[in-house]
C-alpha cells in the first residue's frame, strides 16, 4: 500500500504552494432571489400543471356565468310564454350548415290522404302547417294498418265469431249511444230503394272461413215508417261475392203504400255452426239507374257491429294501407311566424300603431274587404283582414275589434326571429338562462352543504384520530349507527318535523353527508400523529390544538381537499333526487338565503328531472344540463387534484 503523506512530502515540496486571497476580507454572498412563502410555493405548484389551471378557468367561466346570465336575463325565466314552448335550440352561423337551426325532425307521421299529389306521390302529414315544412325533406313511406280510421286506406273488414252456433251482425246504421261524434254524422246512412230505379246490392266476399259459415242480408221493410222499432226480413244467404235485386227479394213483405219505395239499413249477419268461422268483406255495394255507394275501407268499418246474449262476435279491420310522412319542421316559424289574431282590440291596434311609427297602412289590392289594408316591412302588423264587429259608445263613438295577421316575433318585442341557444322549456322560458339558473342554485346549494359536512367531518375525524382508544371506538360506533339508519326513515323525519323545502333538504344532506370527510380525517390522523415532528412539538409543551390544526391537519390537507371538492358535485346529484321526491327544493319553488337573498328553485337536478320525460323527442332538454354537470364534476375534480399538490407540505420547495 502507498503511504499517501510520504508520496506527497516526495512529489511536492512547501515552496510549490502560495496562500491566495490571504489579506483579502471575505463575506458571504446577498442572495438574488426572494423568500418564497408558504402560499407562493403552494401557487407555483399549482400552476405548474397546465391541465388543471385551464380545468379551473373552466370551473370559474362556469361559476361567473351562473351568476351573470340569470341576473342580465331576468325576463328570459321569470315571463311564461307558452306560444314559444318547447322549441329547440337555434345558433347563428350553425344553423346556416343545418346544425341547430330551430327545425325539429318528425317521422312516422300521419299523411292526409286529401293531400296526395298524383305527380309526386307525396303527402302531407295531418295537423302540420305546410307552410313551415321543409319539403325538400318530405318523404312518405307505407305500411299495413287495421285501424278504423279515414287515413288508413282500403283493405278489408272482418266479422268473426268465437264459439259455435252464433251470430254476428253489422248495420249502416250506428246506435247513437255508443258512437263518438264522428261516428254520429255517420248515423243516418240509410238507403233509398225506388222499383223504378233498379236498386241492387252487392256484397263483394273476399274470404269466408268455418264450415256451413254463410253471410245473410238483412233489410228493414218499414224503416221509414217506425225507424224505431223496424221490421226486418233476411233478403239473401251468400257464401262468395254475389250480386242481388232488392224488389225480386223485397216485394212480397212490403206494404202497398211502400211497393214503389221504401228506406232500410244494409244489415249482414254472419252465422256458423263450428268455432271460428268468418268473412272478410271487400265492399258493400249499393247502386241503382240514379247513384252508386261503395262502402270500402274506412266508410266499411264504421258498421255498427250489433252485440247482445243472442249474438257474440268481433268485426275488425286489416290489410290497409297507411301513409306516413318524416320531414323536418321549422318550430320558430311557427310559433313565431304569421298568425291570425281575431277580436284585436282597437285600443291595442293604437297602442301598436304608436310604438311602431313605421305602421302606415295602405289598402290590401288582394283583400276585397273596405277594411282590408297591409304594412310596411317591420311593423308588428302586417295585415288587417277585416273588423269583427261594431258597437257604439255613450258618446257616439263607434268601437270595434280587427282580424289582424301579425309578425309574431315581432309582436312578442323581439328584433327578428330570436335565437334561443339552448331552446325553450314547455313553458316557453329560455332554456339557456334555465340552465344557468339551476347551476347557480345547485352550487349554492352544494357549497352550503359541503361547507356543514367538511367543518364537521374535519373537527369529528380529527378528535377520533388524535386521542383515538376507547373515545375512537365510541365515536365510530356512534357514526355506524348514524350511517345504518335508512335514507326514508330520515326523510319522514325531517317532513314530519320541518315539512319538504330548503331546510329539509339541506338536514337530509347533511345529516349523514358529513361520515366520508370524518372517515379521510381520522385516517390521516392516524397516519401523521406519530410522526417525530408531532412528538417533538409535544415534548416542547404544544397544546392539542396547535398539534392538531398545526403539524398534523395540514399534512393531510391535500386528501382533504380532494374528498371536500368532490363533495359538491355528489350533492348536486342528491339533490336532484330527493327534489325529484318533492321534499327539496321543487320546480318552481324559491327560496332565500341569509334571510334576504332571494333564489329559484330551478337547479340542475330539477332540469334533469324534467328533462327525463322527452329524452327521445326532445334530448336537448336534457342533454345540457347534462353537459354542464359532466364539466362541472370533470373540472371540480381536475380542481381538486391541483390544490392536493399545492397544499402538500411534503412537495415544499419541489419543482
Amino acid at each position: 500500500m502507498i503511504d499517501s503523506e510520504n508520496y506527497i512530502n516526495e512529489q511536492f515540496a512547501p515552496d510549490d504552494f502560495e496562500f491566495v486571497q490571504q489579506d483579502a476580507k471575505i463575506y458571504d454572498k446577498k442572495f438574488e432571489t426572494k423568500p418564497i412563502g408558504y402560499f407562493k410555493d403552494a401557487m407555483i405548484r399549482f400552476c405548474k400543471n397546465k391541465t388543471n389551471v385551464v380545468a379551473t378557468i373552466i370551473l370559474f367561466i362556469l361559476v361567473l356565468l351562473s351568476i351573470l346570465v340569470p341576473i342580465l336575463t331576468t325576463k328570459n325565466y321569470t315571463v311564461l310564454k307558452y306560444e314559444q314552448a318547447n322549441l329547440p335550440p337555434r345558433v347563428p352561423y350553425l344553423e346556416k350548415i343545418g346544425i341547430m337551426d330551430g327545425t325539429r325532425k318528425y317521422t312516422n307521421q300521419t299523411v292526409d290522404i286529401n293531400t296526395i299529389d298524383p305527380k309526386t306521390g307525396l303527402g302531407l302529414p295531418v295537423g302540420f302547417n305546410p307552410k313551415y315544412i321543409l319539403m325538400d325533406t318530405l318523404k312518405n313511406t307505407k305500411k299495413e294498418c287495421s285501424a278504423k280510421a279515414k287515413e288508413c286506406v282500403g283493405g278489408e273488414n272482418v266479422i268473426s265469431l268465437n264459439r259455435k252456433n252464433a251470430a254476428a251482425i253489422i248495420s249502416s246504421v250506428l246506435d247513437e249511444s255508443n258512437s263518438t261524434t264522428e261516428k254520429k254524422v255517420y248515423k243516418n246512412k240509410v238507403f233509398s230503394f225506388r222499383k223504378v230505379n233498379n236498386p241492387i246490392i252487392k256484397i263483394n266476399i273476399n274470404e269466408i272461413k268455418g264450415k256451413n259459415a254463410a253471410v245473410n242480408l238483412i233489410l228493414s221493410s218499414d224503416y221509414r215508417i217506425n225507424p224505431a222499432n223496424p221490421t226486418y226480413h233476411l233478403v239473401e244467404t251468400i257464401t262468395e261475392t254475389t250480386e242481388i235485386n232488392v224488389y225480386e227479394k223485397m216485394e212480397q213483405y212490403l206494404p202497398v203504400y211502400l211497393e214503389t219505395y221504401f228506406t232500410s239499413p244494409i244489415i249482414l249477419e254472419l252465422v256458423n255452426d263450428v268455432d271460428n268461422a268468418s268473412v272478410a268483406l271487400e265492399s258493400v255495394e249499393f247502386r241503382d239507374n240514379k247513384e252508386t255507394i261503395v262502402d270500402t275501407g274506412y266508410d266499411l268499418s264504421l258498421y255498427q257491429l250489433v252485440s247482445d246474449k243472442d249474438y257474440s262476435g268481433r268485426y275488425t279491420r286489416q290489410k290497409g294501407i297507411l301513409t306516413e310522412a318524416s320531414f323536418r319542421f321549422d318550430e320558430y316559424g311557427k310559433a313565431l311566424g304569421e298568425k291570425e289574431i281575431f277580436a284585436f282590440s282597437q285600443d291595442e291596434y293604437k297602442k301598436l300603431v304608436e310604438k311602431y311609427p313605421i305602421c302606415v297602412p295602405e289598402d290590401d289590392p288582394d283583400n276585397p274587404d273596405p277594411h282590408g289594408k297591409i304594412f310596411p316591412k317591420g311593423c308588428p302588423i302586417r295585415k288587417i283582414n277585416g273588423i269583427v264587429g261594431d258597437a257604439q259608445g255613450p258618446d257616439g263613438t263607434v268601437y270595434y275589434s280587427y282580424n289582424i295577421t301579425v309578425d309574431y316575433a315581432l309582436y312578442q318585442g323581439y328584433e327578428g326571429m330570436p335565437y334561443f341557444l339552448f331552446g325553450t322549456d314547455a313553458a316557453g322560458r329560455d332554456y339557456f338562462t334555465l340552465v344557468w339558473l339551476g347551476l347557480r342554485t345547485s352550487l349554492i346549494v352544494g357549497l352550503i352543504v359541503s361547507s356543514i359536512n367538511i367543518t364537521i367531518g374535519i373537527i369529528y375525524g380529527a378528535i377520533e384520530g388524535y386521542y383515538g382508544g376507547t373515545l375512537d371506538l365510541l365515536m365510530e360506533r356512534f357514526g355506524e349507527i348514524i350511517g345504518r339508519i335508512p335514507f326514508l326513515v330520515w326523510l319522514a323525519l325531517f317532513v314530519v318535523l320541518f315539512g319538504p323545502g330548503i331546510l329539509t333538504l339541506i338536514l337530509l344532506l347533511t345529516v349523514t353527508g358529513w361520515l366520508g370527510v370524518a372517515s379521510v380525517t381520522r385516517t390521516q390522523f392516524y397516519r401523521y400523529k406519530g410522526r417525530e415532528y408531532v412528538l417533538a412539538s409535544r415534548t416542547l409543551g404544544a397544546k392539542d390544538l396547535r398539534i392538531i390544526f398545526r403539524h398534523i391537519l395540514p399534512n393531510g390537507i391535500g386528501t382533504l381537499i380532494t374528498a371536500s371538492i368532490l363533495m359538491i358535485p355528489g350533492v348536486i346529484f342528491a339533490e336532484s333526487t330527493i327534489s325529484y321526491l318533492g321534499y327539496g327544493i321543487g320546480s318552481g319553488q324559491s327560496f332565500k338565503l341569509f334571510g334576504f337573498i332571494q333564489l329559484s328553485g330551478s337547479s340542475i337536478g330539477i332540469l334533469l328531472y324534467n328533462g327525463r320525460a322527452e329524452l327521445l323527442n326532445k334530448p336537448y332538454l336534457i342533454a345540457f344540463p347534462a353537459i354542464i354537470i359532466s364539466i362541472l364534476m370533470i373540472t371540480f375534480n381536475m380542481f381538486g387534484n391541483a390544490l392536493r399538490d399545492a397544499f402538500n407540505p411534503s412537495l415544499r420547495g419541489s419543482e
